[in-house]
């Protein structure tokens, strides 16, 4: 045993909590300070990110962290279609308890009432532990009740008692048997929406007593910026947003800690603690909820579609997605291609977890190894990280994770992207009690990739460098540190910020903003690489067609498409491929 003294033991690791050097954001940030994400919004496709949360108050630069909160999932969501009237300040609530309004500004003297069950809300393990706490606290008060009236029963005298033995013997038995029917179905909240003449305002009657005078008054959060909690026991904060001239409420809280996590990785700022800032400290936030609280943070169709339209209304530079489950089929659904049509049209950065069912090959996941358009990110394990974040008693080199989901994917692609740090310790939403947590997975090293990328985007900003996804990816491709691991593990390689910049910087070329190349193989489907997987296939040689398309943006002058000729040259970089030496490709693709 040894007893730790302040001041006496060497100082505690300054890296490692969330890594950030394997990527060089560490060193780009103290390169380039003002280029720390500021100037780029990123939205958060998760569980919900809490405001409140250590670390996501403000930007480095001052300016609000969380911009806008958003329910995809449909779960916040309460039917405030019915419309009443107070008298002498009193409502009728939806659940037909008596509300006390405050002193309102209401022009039109109309409300919109509704209900909304508490444990809907509520992320899973919050209500496991209320249910908990409530349980003790019934049960404590339950048998202080019982143990006082088998006292009097035991101890019966009718000179002391107003009832019978009888009476109170048929007590007992009912005060048993509740205890044994107990049932926690947790809160009913009240809701109140009116208007005050200039904004649609929302009341919650969280304390449940019916007493709304000086219930905080909420608005949609990107317009104030505003949020609340439901009590100091629960911790839960919670943002609204209002809907259909006041006949839809939906109220945004969390269904798990997950997406505050992913947010901290992302962007966090911590003033004073440097170590624990994320990747892109000057970076905001967009907190887009597609994991329903109903159902254990699963997402939906529903929700992933509601969370394009709200990134692309809330003007996103870039998302990151820590969602996926494995698919055998690429590019199939109606997810995949919305997804890949917000990178095409509308050139928003999008970022995903590669997957944690490694290490067998063709394990990478939907929709970050498998979609179009989105980068994958795999996740890699570092000294430091194992000394600091996993307390191992020997650092061994740098290698990726077992779990680290491998490609290629099913139609030929390379799956994984990039790699970047698969763990960290950040913030989680106060509800579980805690400042921060470690996780890991590819969860964890996507917002760590996004984070960087971040950097990147807000340095080309400042300096008025143009770019769009299919040029930054081009980019960090190039551009990423090869590791032991080879492609179908790691991808291109280990996300190299400064590097990455630095190669946009000197190979710029305005006329490569207005296109991307796709490749594809005719006879494989559309393919987007040749995947020789069975026994049968690889006998003997293979001989396949590749077609190579320039796909131009939207908007781009059809003089600009006549005109359009690339030169190529080909090398293959294995010797056991060959390829035509020379390529000249015009607009229609060969």
């Amino acid at each position: 045993y040894q007893r730790r003294v302040r001041g006496s033991m060497s100082s505690f690791p300054s890296v490692g909590i969330l890594p950030k050097e394997e990527t060089e954001a560490s060193a780009f940030i103290k390169s380039h300070p003002e280029y720390d994400g500021r100037g780029v919004i990123i939205g958060i496709f998760d569980t919900g990110v809490d405001p409140a949360a250590p670390g996501l108050q403000t930007t480095s630069d001052g300016k609000p962290k969380v911009i806008d909160l958003v329910d995809g999932s449909g779960g916040g969501d309460v039917d405030t279609s019915t419309v009443r009237t107070a008298v002498n300040g009193i409502l009728l609530g939806k659940s037909g308890k008596q509300l006390k309004i405050g002193d309102w500004v209401n022009p039109s003297g109309k409300f919109h009432v509704g209900t909304k069950f508490g444990y809907d809300l509520f992320p899973g393990e919050l209500v496991e532990r209320l249910k908990r706490e409530r349980k003790e606290a019934f049960d404590n008060t339950h048998r202080s009740v019982v143990n006082d009236l088998q006292f009097r029963v035991t101890n019966y005298s009718s000179d002391k008692e107003t009832v019978s033995k009888e009476e109170l013997n048929t007590r007992l038995s009912e005060l048993i048997d509740i205890g044994k029917k107990y049932s926690d179905n947790g809160p009913v909240f009240d809701v109140v929406v009116f208007n005050d003449g200039k904004t649609w305002r929302c009341a919650i009657d969280k304390k449940q007593d019916g007493d709304l005078t000086n219930a905080k008054l909420l608005t949609n959060y990107r317009d104030e910026l505003q949020y609340d909690t439901f009590s100091d026991q629960d911790c839960l904060s919670y943002a609204v947003n209002i809907y259909n001239e006041g006949n839809l409420l939906s109220i945004v809280t969390d269904a798990g800690s997950h997406g505050t996590h992913v947010a901290g990785i992302a962007a966090a700022y911590f003033e004073n603690q440097p170590e624990l800032n994320g990747i892109a400290p000057g970076a905001q936030i967009v907190g887009i909820k597609i994991g329903d609280s109903r159902l254990g943070s699963m997402e939906t169709g529903t929700s992933l579609v509601r969370g394009l339209i709200s990134a692309y209304q809330a003007k996103c530079d870039i998302i990151n997605m820590s969602y996926g489950e494995p698919t055998g089929k690429p590019n199939v659904g109606r997810f995949p291609p919305l997804a890949t049509e917000l990178v095409k049209n509308h050139k928003i950065v999008f970022v995903s977890s590669a997957g944690n069912s490694g290490p067998a090959l063709s394990t990478v996941g939907a929709p970050g190894g498998t979609t179009k358009g989105l980068i994958g990110v795999g996740a890699i394990v570092t000294p430091d990280m194992m000394a600091v974040e996993y307390s191992l008693l020997e650092r061994l080199p740098e290698i990726q994770f077992t779990w680290s989901s491998r490609g290629p994917a099913q139609n030929g692609a390379l799956g994984v992207t990039v790699s970047a740090p698969g763990g960290a310790i950040a913030p989680v939403p106060n509800w579980t009690l805690q400042k921060n947590m470690l996780m890991n997975g590819t969860s964890m090293s996507s917002p760590n990739a996004c984070g960087g990328l971040s950097l990147i985007l807000s340095a080309l900003k400042a300096s008025k460098i143009a770019y769009n996804p299919f040029t930054l990816r081009r980019a960090i491709e190039n551009t990423a540190r090869s590791t032991t691991a080879d492609a179908l593990t790691v991808g291109n390689g280990v996300l190299q910020v400064a590097k990455a910049f630095t190669y946009m910087s000197k190979t710029f070329d305005a006329s490569e903003l207005d296109y991307f190349l796709d490749v594809i193989i005719p006879e494989r489907d559309n393919a987007a690489g040749l995947y020789l997987r069975e026994i049968s296939e690889t006998r003997g040689i293979t001989e396949t067609e590749v077609k190579v398309l320039p796909e131009f943006f939207s908007g781009v002058d059809n003089k600009k498409k006549i005109a359009f000729e690339l030169r190529i040259t080909l090398k293959s970089t294995v010797k056991w491929v060959e390829v035509p030496q020379n390529l000249v490709l015009m607009n229609g693709g060969r």
